[in-house]
């Protein structure tokens, strides 16, 4: 247990000291991905390899420099004013404090009694004060220590020295672009071989997907960013908000941020507008411009440009969000989400970083049957309704009783033959899968309005004659039968369920058919359950020698070896009982022998 959490630990500490040479080396990654479509594109008019990549690399440069242009004038213009700003600030906070003790009166800290007395005393001490101050100032002599003036060599190092860093940064992501630009194929053959060149077709194409993916997704998501700047830097310029073109950059810069990125970009402009502004008006006009602005770009552009889903469940993008910034400070904050969706990819295709996928994907963890199981495995019959309920926004009740609780019915026995779950748990996991088939018992399907009006047997189904359904002896049957007397009154059957006591002839009843002619025993049968369920058939089939006895369904889905393989005999779906079920009806009809079922 200590293993993941040494290995974590190493790999954060890396994260954290190797920063310097780390961030320039993303950023370089994350631009080859933007680029990549554009060198692309290039390629496609004739030029070569090289001068295609140069010539993007330019591109991406000049976007850099034009953007940073912008933001040192602006940040520059906005500094002048800062301290105005401020104060303005300062001031309207005072005076919302104010109105709110004069309305509520639950801010203040001054006691009903003695309140003036008290500040009598306290202008007092004051004063007191003042006077001490002004007769200590006129006795001491003031003092003041300067510092050589700077030599012609230092002046030029505290200019150049700040610059180099930003500087360093860019030549290094440069550079690094230029060569994974250049060596994409060798990468990419690299890749392929740590992943394992026993199985090229299939690293080769998980490589291509995810690069392809991720290198449309950044570039949608960039110019969809840029898109939503622009349209703030507009609006706020026509408001008449001081430095819009910085505003409309860092909210571009933060909107790759999800869910609260938007919401930081904001805060400046708001403040601002309320500094600017006597009243509140402006700061009203610019939380609405981003109430409006955001919603448009989430809600409709971006799932009609890159989908609905980002590949990354919400939770693990807020604490990716932190565990960034955390490790990169403000940097981290904006590539947050590009590089957790670059791990939840990578785990997608690679086996050994499986781990992202399923901690920060937004795919689920567990198939629907696993979910099943063990929300019945709990006894959480709610649950798998709510389960249920989505689910059947897209199927029928049919096809997920087949693809759903079949199939988790069959996961618990599985365990139980294992020995990973007790057999006692069995019986509270045919409860809670009878709870659940009891509240789905009224469900209609979607397509089942388009049904005839004068069709009253079933949901578009005409009467199929009469069936009577036992449950085998075995722990879960009794769940299964359940669901297959649901599934044929869908299908117009007129369903009379016994309790397997009967079937067994104890407690003195006699069997009575009545005007049923085909008898199904149902639950989940092993090859040994299912030979002696053929026995009690056969004695029903010669002693009601006008019906005929339908056995399903088989405990495995793969076909099964032992006793003369008559798993393999059995209906392995509610489908295949309808169909045996359609069969014998047609065989009792014409007059032919016995059905072997």
């Amino acid at each position: 247990m200590l293993v993941p959490w040494l290995v974590g630990t190493i790999v954060a500490c890396w994260l954290y000291f190797g920063r310097s040479i780390l961030i320039p080396i993303i950023l370089a990654i994350l631009l080859s991905f933007l680029l990549a479509p554009v060198v692309a594109i290039i390629r496609r008019s004739g030029l070569p390899r090289t001068p295609s990549v140069i010539f993007a690399v330019l591109i991406a440069l000049c976007g850099i420099g034009v953007t940073g242009a912008v933001i040192v004038s602006q940040a520059s213009t906005l500094s002048q004013d800062a301290p105005a700003y401020a104060e303005r600030i300062a001031e309207k906070a005072a005076r919302v404090r104010a109105d709110v003790q004069g309305k509520f009166g639950f801010l203040t800290r001054e006691t009903p009694s003695g309140g003036s007395g008290h500040r009598a005393a306290e202008r007092a001490r004051q004063q007191g004060e003042r006077d001490l101050s002004a007769r200590t100032d006129a006795e001491v002599i003031p003092v003041e220590v300067r510092d050589p003036p700077l030599t012609a060599f230092q002046e030029i190092q505290t200019i150049v020295v700040p610059a180099l860093a930003p500087l360093e940064t860019v030549l290094i992501v440069v550079i690094v672009t230029i060569f994974v630009l250049f060596q994409k194929d060798d990468l990419r053959d690299r890749l392929i071989r740590l992943m394992g060149s026993s199985d090229l077709h299939r690293s080769t194409i998980a490589l291509d997907d995810g690069a392809t993916r991720l290198s449309r997704y950044f570039l949608s998501q960039f110019f969809v960013n840029c898109g939503f700047g622009i349209i703030i830097w507009c609006g706020l310029f026509v408001l008449g908000i001081p430095s819009p073109g910085l505003w409309g950059i860092l909210a571009a810069l933060l909107r790759f941020v999800p869910y609260v990125g938007s919401i930081v970009a904001a805060a400046g402009p708001i403040a601002i507008a309320a500094a600017v502004d006597p009243g509140w008006s402006l700061a009203t006009y610019v939380a609405l411009l981003f109430l409006i602005v955001e919603p448009i770009i989430g809600y409709a552009l971006e799932p009609m440009i890159y989908g609905r889903s980002t590949g990354l469940s919400p939770v693990s993008v807020v604490v990716a969000a932190l565990f960034w910034t955390w490790i990169w400070g403000p940097i981290g904050l904006v590539l947050s989400m590009p590089l957790t969706l670059m791990l939840v990819v990578l785990g997608r295709h690679v086996p050994a970083f499986a781990f992202f996928d399923i901690m920060l994907g937004d795919r689920p963890a567990l198939s629907p049957a696993e979910t099943f199981y063990q929300r019945a495995l709990g006894g959480h019959a709610e649950e798998a309704v709510e389960q249920a309920e989505v689910l059947l926004e897209t199927r029928s009740l049919a096809t997920y009783y087949e693809e759903v609780v079949l199939p988790g019915l069959r996961l618990a026995a599985a365990d139980v033959d294992r020995g990973a779950v007790e057999r006692s748990a069995m019986r509270a996991i045919c409860d809670a899968a009878k709870e659940t088939l009891v509240m789905l018992a009224d469900h209609i399907d979607i397509d089942a309005h388009v049904a005839a009006p004068d069709v009253a047997t079933g949901p578009g189904k005409l009467e199929q004659g009469e069936v009577i359904c036992f449950p085998g002896a075995g722990p879960l049957d009794a769940a299964i039968a359940m669901m297959g007397a649901q599934l044929l009154r869908r299908e117009g059957y007129t369903v009379r369920e016994q309790s397997r006591d009967r079937l067994r002839g104890e407690g003195g009843e006699i069997l009575d058919l009545g005007d049923a002619e085909i008898i199904c025993i149902l639950g989940l049968f092993d090859p040994r359950a299912a030979s002696r369920m053929k026995r009690v058939a056969a004695a029903l089939e010669n002693r009601f020698a006008s019906s005929r006895v339908i056995i399903g369904v088989a405990r495995n889905v793969e076909p099964a070896i032992g006793i003369e393989d008559i798993d393999t005999a059995l209906p392995r779906t509610f489908s295949d009982v309808t169909h045996a079920i359609q069969l014998a009806r047609l065989e009792l009809a014409s007059g032919a022998g016995t059905c072997d079922s």
